[in-house]
């Protein structure tokens, strides 16, 4: 059996990415594996954020030494960038329909629901760019679709960022106004309501029409406003793609 090390570094001694980094491999029985490190990593962070991972903690779930977990992962951002990845969605695929609408829908459909399950990821994906495996995975699944669809470089470029900006912004916004509702003990519609008095008294002459939405807003579920912000998206999405090239 081998192991392999992340303990190699880029050109000029730059660690840079995880991914694009060199490694080597020396043959080695080892009583964990990358993987189960990861799975361990993730389970601390879905039950308290990034700031509940830390690497003694790591090491005893896994009763195992702090210093047998560097061989596999030789830092904590490092362990980062393989947690998110390992959490990241499944491609999407064609559907038997072969409708693109519905496959770039489906694409962002499970990513939101991945980072609404995840949300440290929202976090670490503003320092931690989506580059592994998995990530590569489904934005090539999004390209291809976009492609076969007939939208074509500078549509596909617009097309493609539409989608994964839409998408990771409405769940870090979602997240948000959840973590907020939380914190004050009240339910998203009870906290919305005793925001109104603060909207229309700081907003003015725009007090009334954002009242209006933020109670709107609490009173729709969370997957109902990511999908009608998804229809209204790929609407624009299907009007640019008829547009001359």
């Amino acid at each position: 059996m081998t192991e392999t090390s992340g303990r190699d570094t880029t050109a000029k001694g730059r660690p840079g990415s995880i991914w694009l980094r060199g490694t080597k491999k020396r043959a080695v029985k080892q009583p964990l594996s990358r993987e189960q490190i990861v799975r361990a990593a993730v389970e601390l962070l879905d039950e308290g954020g990034v700031r509940n991972l830390r690497m003694r903690q790591l090491a005893e779930s896994l009763n195992s030494a702090p210093m047998s977990l560097y061989w596999h992962v030789p830092t904590k951002d490092d362990l980062l960038e393989l947690a998110v990845d390992a959490v990241f969605p499944d491609p999407p695929t064609r559907s038997t329909a072969g409708d693109w609408s519905q496959d770039v829908k489906a694409g962002a459909e499970g990513l939101f629901d991945v980072l609404l399950e995840h949300a440290w990821m929202i976090e670490l994906m503003g320092s931690h760019p989506p580059v592994g495996p998995r990530a590569l995975a489904h934005t090539g699944a999004v390209i291809r679709i976009l492609e076969e669809a007939g939208f074509v470089p500078p549509q596909l470029d617009s097309a493609l960022s539409a989608i994964y900006y839409y998408t990771v912004g409405a769940a870090l916004t979602e997240v948000s106004w959840q973590t907020m509702a939380q914190h004050s003990g009240e339910n998203e519609e009870d906290w919305a309501q005793r925001l109104g008095p603060y909207v229309e008294l700081t907003a003015q002459d725009d007090a009334q029409s954002l009242s209006a939405y933020v109670k709107r807003s609490a009173t729709s579920s969370t997957g109902q406003r990511f999908h009608d912000g998804l229809e209204c998206m790929v609407h624009g999405m299907e009007r640019m793609r008829s547009l001359p090239s």
